[in-house]
């Protein structure tokens, strides 16, 4: 920003009569600067000022702990002969690191009478400043939490499994704050076991645990073709089969100490893992769906790939089966984040439309139930696997939770936790860490993990659209959170203003070069709202303790 300087000749100027020499000459004796109000950049810098003065001795001062004037030269001048005389002056200055604009009073001072004159100095802060505000009355979903899949024996191998001090990483005190771990149903019941270690030391830590198949197994599958494929399917005359299944493994879980939260009725039955027409999951849930929930578990359905209409609505839409619905499930895979696309805008608009539309009255909520992000895992070059990179983390995971929130979703859980595209680095040479560490995607998870869980989300206003906002607050009302992304490619001055007073505020974030740092945010001095300094290009997490 250029200095600009304004105002004219500064008012209270310094005038008097008196004589001058011995021959009795009357001179007119003036002090004053040119103008009375100077306005500079934010950064470190010089502005130029002008000392109009006549038969006059004089010194320019200011208070030295105000901070922006570090230099002025000269700082004096004048005598008592000459008359209308000019002194330019040149006056260094600071750069303004704080939040907020600052001032400092320059004073141009009479040597004989010590009259002075001001000159006040006005800097900006470097930094642009968001406003925000909360509204804790206005509030939307409540928000279970979040989590990620376990690591299915079946799929991968051993040593990219997860260990139970993975666990404690993710779900432990002082990890990351996950509290929601989805297993698979595996068809074969001599794989249950496996599952059964890490589930119960994740509940343990409090997490929540729920199941979804993706075998119907084979003994009760058929094949039916489906755009030129076959894919297996679940014969109708094997439904109360399926339903044993489904309750034979949540009772084996229970025995071993691992009490189901809920299953699903079938994970992404439009896909190929086991077909399901849209009808067909409603007649099963409608028929087979209270043999389930009698074991205490919940009912999730109908879990489509693409959480598409044509799947959700029958449930939806069929009084039945919404009644033994307890959570609505589905994933994104067919985009959710990218508004530039028709399609993809319209998807989000019938997804985030689905909370106020049917689910609120009924006292239901959805689930977003797996999603990933790995563009380029299949490049031979790392240096194109996109997914190693914060910028594409943040504008991927981090814009999907983000938006996620925004669109009334209860709980969001990611495919593998242990991957090389998930929260935690496998062994897979593609991963770029050591298996164990956590990648950029588990710490994005963890900030609303962590700020969100076992909240509910309430209003809040941000003065950028490129500065995300959500916010939460407890059910005691004692404590709010905001998590803020900054996609800017600078740091901005998050100011939030509090429907309540504010008794303490912390902070931590999360950028390229360092994970889960506390940050220093402040109480506004009137205790109505708190300040945060946003790195560029950083995920932030704000808990406000009210008074």
């Amino acid at each position: 920003m250029k200095n600009i300087l304004k105002l004219g000749w500064v008012v209270g100027s310094l005038l008097c009569w008196g004589c001058s020499d011995d021959q009795g000459e009357t001179l007119e004796k003036s002090l004053e600067f040119l103008r009375n109000h100077v306005e500079i950049s934010s950064s470190a810098g010089e502005v130029s000022a002008t000392v109009f003065w006549s038969a006059t001795l004089w010194a320019v001062e200011t208070d030295t702990d105000q901070g922006i004037v570090t230099q002025i030269t000269p700082d004096n001048g004048g005598d008592l002969k000459s008359v209308k005389q000019s002194t330019p002056i040149k006056i260094k200055y600071s750069e303004n690191t704080g939040l907020k604009s600052r001032t400092q009073d320059v004073f141009l001072v009479n040597k004989t009478t010590g009259d002075r004159t001001k000159l006040v100095i006005e800097q900006p802060s470097k930094y642009l400043t968001v406003p925000m505000t909360l509204t804790s009355s206005v509030k939307y979903q409540q928000v279970v939490g979040f989590g990620g899949m376990y690591n299915p024996k079946i799929w991968l191998a051993a040593n990219n499994l997860i260990s139970t001090s993975d666990i404690t990483k993710m779900y432990g005190p002082g990890g990351l704050g996950y509290n929601i771990l989805r297993l698979m149903v595996y068809p074969n019941e001599n794989d249950w076991a496996a599952d059964v270690e890490g589930a119960k030391l994740a509940q343990q830590y409090g997490a929540i645990v729920f199941a979804c198949p993706w075998d119907c197994t084979d003994a009760l599958a058929d094949k039916v073709p489906v755009n030129g494929k076959e894919y297996k399917h679940l014969k109708v005359e094997n439904y109360q089969a399926y339903a044993d299944h489904l309750v034979k493994y949540i009772n084996y879980m229970k025995s071993n100490g691992v009490n189901l939260y809920a299953v699903s009725v079938q994970n992404e039955p439009d896909m190929e893992f086991t077909y399901w027409r849209p009808a067909e999951v409603v007649n099963f849930v409608k028929a087979y769906g209270d043999q389930i929930r009698a074991t205490g578990v919940k009912l999730m359905s109908p879990e489509a790939c693409g959480m598409s209409p044509e799947y959700t609505d029958p449930i939806l839409n069929d009084a039945t089966a919404f009644a033994k619905t307890d959570i609505l499930a589905g994933h994104l895979y067919q985009g959710f984040i990218g508004t530039s696309s028709t399609y993809e805008k319209n998807r989000h608009t019938y997804i985030a439309g689905l909370y106020n539309s049917k689910l609120a009255a009924a006292g239901k909520t959805w689930w977003m139930t797996e999603h990933l992000f790995n563009d380029g895992e299949k490049e031979s070059d790392p240096a194109l696997w996109q997914f190693r990179q914060w910028s594409y983390e943040m504008e991927h995971l981090g814009k999907e939770l983000h938006m996620s929130m925004e669109g009334y979703c209860s709980a969001y859980i990611y495919w593998y936790l242990k991957r090389f595209y998930g929260m935690m680095a496998d062994s897979d040479q593609r991963s770029q860490a050591t298996p164990g560490d956590i990648l950029g995607n588990g710490y994005i998870l963890s900030h609303y993990a962590r700020y969100a869980s076992n909240m509910t989300r309430i209003k809040i206003e941000t003065g950028d659209s490129n500065v995300l906002a959500t916010a939460y607050i407890n059910e005691a009302g004692t404590e709010m959170t905001v998590v803020l992304l900054n996609m800017k490619a600078v740091a901005v001055h998050a100011s939030i203003t509090s429907p309540a007073a504010v008794k303490s505020v912390s902070a931590v974030e999360s950028t390229e070069t360092y994970k889960m740092k506390s940050v220093a945010a402040t109480v506004a001095e009137d205790i109505q709202g708190v300040s945060v300094l946003l790195s560029a290009r950083g995920i932030a997490s704000v808990r406000l303790n009210l008074k």
